[in-house]
């Protein structure tokens, strides 16, 4: 009972889960929109819809939220990894939140914030308790009884009840937090901050330039102890310390430059996948499939290059500063700087040089890729159509041309690469003879030696580096139209929150309205769609007739929210595209697009049925999908499958017909529980037997329906 006292003290009401947001960010310092937005309090009366009603408060506010989903066994684990996050638990007055920060450094302490937004000290165990409580009422009673049974109390009994809910409720998941973070299209400053980059790139050049200290000054110990005479066991011991010194540093200096690689890495491929979702429909199609699998490798190689490159080359920069330093006052002088300055100039001229080789060497592959995958698509129709002698003549072209950009790139790469190692060592001890010749003391000289050495090597790490940034920037062409993509969705959130998904309309009001809608494709001479207008009320049922290229899909398209609606008014229970979040609009409105746009994944029948549900599904959601399935005529496929639901189907699974995917289309926008479902020519590969018992399920299942069809 005291434990539930501490966490009610400090738990949020479900209702003001928008402000535990709020201040959950402004404590994390993540950023937030100015002015804030109004958000919505009214709570969703379905259970499985709250987590879409707390992710559209997260978008509302410029943030998302991460769903930790996680074993009974695993909450500790979970929720150690999860701040700043939103811990729900069920609380005497209903379903409640806490507001979690942070964790101690010890782990055992968390600091959650409470609704007069005070921060307040929690035993970690006692908020892992009470998100494992959630899930122990199932097997709680029957614990209880067998404890009973044995006598136990006292310590002795909340232990072995532990033990046994932990081993009943051992595959049993759960929801353990939703972390709170920025989106991938949030701007790079905010990201870079959340993840301390400054100070730990910071942290990166101090332990650079005390590694190059350490090397120097061991330089100038062997050098006056060598060439002095004086080596005696103090100055070995020195020399010894000083390499000992640099063991350990490096060793920071890999795990920091390693860690922070990662985070930047996993930062990259996030913007990356969210950029490919969120590219405009149009952009995609004009692509490829060949063209996006070649933006696939190409992003690769851009991260690894981009963030290798960057670092080696930071860090090469302040060893060549050092390195030039000491030898402005070494005996080389003004000499050494003059000649250090010249070879990096000329080396950099073949850098330049290198990157326009690099660019026709990337543009030959990219192009062959693209051609090869398009090709492989093709391979049947070219076997039938295409005759013989003429199935690899741009084949032969197209490996020509790569060669010849190969081994142009291959040699230019291999004379900088030469240039820059082995180059500077000469010019630098050239330029320390005239101070050797004026009588420089034999430390200075050695440590003119050891700062020829280091110069040389940074010359050399630094045009590694600079040529993978160069390819870099090369291959950033044909990644950057993702990564806008990735902005420019972040830049659609809605300006406030939107009706909950099961609020009711107001009778007088339209549920959808579409007025004067004017809409162009890119570079098309003519509109699509001119002045086109719809009224939709709740609950109608209306069929949309036209001939191909009249704009139908297109206007299904506008409607789903996966094309930008032009010109004109599109509103969605009385609120436009701006004001809804982009998440919002699609939980309102479920579409099925034409047959050849629609697709089954390779993964489980549930998986391809419940893409717009929570995953993993609850028991409740596999019931609703297998009960669709049946009245979709689907149910002598399901009995045919060994593992019913969880059969493995598309490529590598189990085969559906043309007929069994359409429906299995149906089923999949239907059970997105939207309030408009929008078929565009859904029903063309069904039989008159199968089609009459798919419309009787559509009508039953649909709230409101628009289909769109041939006449």
């Amino acid at each position: 009972m005291e434990t539930d006292a501490v966490l009610e003290a400090v738990a949020w009401p479900l209702e003001r889960a928008g402000e535990a947001l709020e201040a959950l960010a402004r404590a994390a310092r993540l950023p937030l929109p100015h002015p804030l937005p109004a958000l919505s309090r009214t709570v969703p009366a379905e259970p499985d819809r709250v987590g879409e009603w707390m992710d559209t408060l997260a978008q509302t506010l410029g943030l998302e939220l991460e769903v930790l989903y996680t074993r009974h066994g695993g909450v500790d684990r979970a929720l150690g990894r999860a701040a700043p996050a939103l811990v729900e638990m069920t609380s005497v007055h209903g379903r409640a939140v806490i507001a979690l920060l942070r964790l101690s450094s010890s782990g055992r302490i968390a600091q959650v914030i409470a609704p007069d937004e005070t921060l307040h000290r929690v035993d970690f165990s006692t908020l892992a308790a009470a998100v494992r409580a959630r899930v122990e009422h199932q097997q709680g009673p029957v614990a209880e009884r067998v404890l009973e049974r044995a006598g136990l109390r006292g310590p002795q009994r909340a232990m072995a009840r532990q033990a046994l809910l932990g081993a009943q409720l051992a595959q049993t998941y759960l929801f353990a937090a939703r972390r709170l973070r920025l989106p991938p299209g949030a701007r790079l400053v905010h990201h870079l901050r959340a993840l301390r980059a400054g100070w730990r790139l910071l942290m990166l050049l101090l332990l650079t330039g005390l590694i190059q200290v350490c090397v120097l000054s061991g330089w100038w110990l062997m050098g006056r102890g060598a060439f002095e005479g004086q080596l005696d066991p103090g100055w070995i011991w020195a020399w010894a310390l000083m390499g000992l010194t640099m063991v350990p540093l490096q060793a920071v200096l890999a795990w920091s430059q390693g860690t922070l690689v990662m985070e930047l890495s996993a930062l990259l491929r996030r913007q990356l996948l969210a950029g490919a979702l969120a590219l405009p429909v149009d952009q995609a199609r004009r692509g490829g499939i060949g063209e996006y699998v070649g933006r696939t490798f190409e992003s690769a190689g851009m991260e690894q290059m981009a963030l290798a490159g960057s670092f080696t080359s930071l860090l090469a920069v302040v060893d060549l500063l050092l390195a030039a330093g000491v030898m402005l006052t070494g005996p080389a002088g003004w000499y050494g700087l003059v000649a250090l300055g010249g070879f990096c100039f000329v080396l950099g001229v073949l850098v330049v040089r290198q990157s326009s080789r690099f660019r026709e060497w990337t543009e030959a592959r990219i192009g062959m890729t693209h051609a090869l995958i398009e090709r492989m698509l093709g391979h049947r129709t070219r076997l039938a159509q295409e005759q013989p002698e003429k199935w690899h003549v741009e084949e032969d072209h197209e490996l020509e041309h790569y060669a010849e950009a190969s081994e142009l790139w291959d040699s230019a790469t291999a004379r900088v690469t030469a240039l820059s190692r082995r180059g500077l060592l000469p010019v630098a001890i050239l330029a320390t003879l005239p101070g050797v010749l004026a009588g420089a003391s034999s430390a200075r000289i050695a440590v003119g030696v050891g700062a020829a050495l280091m110069a040389a090597r940074a010359v050399g790490t630094l045009s590694v580096g600079v040529l993978a940034l160069t390819g870099a920037r090369v291959l950033f062409r044909s990644v950057r139209p993702i990564l806008d993509a990735a902005r420019n969705s972040n830049a659609e959130v809605g300006a406030v929150s939107p009706v909950s998904p099961g609020a009711a309309l107001p009778e007088t009001q339209a549920l959808l309205e579409v007025r004067d809608l004017v809409f162009k494709h890119a570079g098309a001479p003519r509109a699509v769609l001119e002045r086109a207008s719809l009224v939709v009320r709740a609950g109608e049922r209306l069929l949309l007739e036209g001939p191909s290229g009249s704009g139908k899909s297109t206007f299904a398209s506008i409607l789903t929210g996966l094309r930008g609606q032009g010109s004109g008014l599109l509103l969605l229970g009385g609120l436009d595209r701006a004001t809804w979040t982009t998440s919002g609009w699609g939980t309102q409105i479920a579409g099925a697009p034409q047959f050849h746009e629609n697709h089954i994944v390779s993964g489980t029948l549930a998986m391809n049925l419940l893409l717009g549900r929570t995953w993993p599904p609850s028991l409740e959601d596999l019931n609703n999908a297998r009960a669709i399935c049946e009245e979709l005529g689907l149910g002598e496929l399901l009995s045919r499958m060994p593992s019913g639901l969880m059969q493995l189907v598309g490529e590598r699974g189990w085969q559906l017909s043309h007929g069994e995917q359409s429906r299995v289309f149906l089923a999949r926008a239907l059970l997105q529980r939207a309030r408009v479902v929008v078929l565009d020519e859904s029903f063309g590969a069904l039989d008159p037997v199968t089609m009459r018992k798919v419309m009787a399920c559509v009508e039953a299942r649909a709230p409101t329906l628009i289909v769109i069809a041939h006449p």
